[in-house]
C-alpha cells in the first residue's frame, strides 16, 4: 500500500489514542485493564519518548490515522523487543487491509534497521484473531502463561510467540 506510512507519535495524537484505547471492544485484549485518563496517556507518552526502550508509531493511511504500534521493552544487549500493533480503523483490531502492511513495515524496521534478533508478542487466549495472524506469519509459540490474565470474571492464558531474524529473512527471500 503506497499511502501507508509509519510516523512518530505526536502530542496532538494523544486524544485519538485515548479514544481508541478506551473502546469497549479493545479492553479485553490489552494489558492495562482500566480506562485510561488523559493523565495516564500523557504519562505514557512522556515516558515513551524519553526512553530508548520504546519505538512506537502511528500508522497513517493518506491523511487519516488507522492504528498504532511498534516495539516496546527493547533489550539492546540481547537484541529483542516486544512487538505491538492495533488497527483501529473500523474497530477491526487486526484486519486484512492494514495489518499485513503494518506488520511488514515494523518487522522490517526491527530486523533491518534496528538489527534485532527476535521480536515477540504476548497475546491472550481470548484474542484468536491475533493468534492466527501471528502464527500465519511464522511466529512460534514459546510459552503459555496459564491463567495469566483476568477479564470480566474469567482467567485467560497468555501466549508468548516469537520470530527470529533468520526466520523472517527466510520468509522474505
Amino acid at each position: 500500500m503506497k499511502d501507508l506510512v509509519l510516523r512518530p507519535i505526536e502530542h496532538s495524537d494523544l486524544l485519538q489514542i485515548q479514544k481508541w484505547r478506551n473502546d469497549k471492544d479493545v479492553l479485553p485484549y490489552v494489558r492495562e485493564y482500566r480506562l485510561m485518563s488523559m493523565h495516564h496517556i500523557e504519562k505514557w507518552y512522556k515516558e515513551m519518548i524519553a526512553s530508548d526502550r520504546f519505538e512506537m508509531f502511528m500508522l497513517d493511511a493518506g491523511c487519516q490515522s488507522v492504528g498504532i504500534g511498534g516495539l516496546t521493552y527493547i533489550n539492546w544487549q540481547n537484541r529483542h523487543a516486544d512487538l505491538h500493533f492495533a488497527i483501529y480503523k473500523n474497530r477491526e483490531w487486526v484486519d486484512k487491509k492494514y495489518a499485513p502492511h503494518f506488520y511488514e513495515m515494523i518487522t522490517s524496521y526491527a530486523f533491518n534497521e534496528l538489527n534485532l534478533n527476535k521480536v515477540y508478542v504476548e497475546i491472550y487466549s481470548n484474542d484468536l484473531k491475533k493468534i492466527d495472524f501471528f502464527e500465519n506469519k511464522g511466529f512460534h509459540r514459546d510459552a503459555v502463561l496459564r491463567q495469566h490474565y483476568f477479564h470480566e470474571g474469567r482467567y485467560f492464558d497468555s501466549y508468548i510467540l516469537s520470530l527470529l531474524t533468520d526466520e523472517w529473512k527466510k520468509a522474505h527471500e
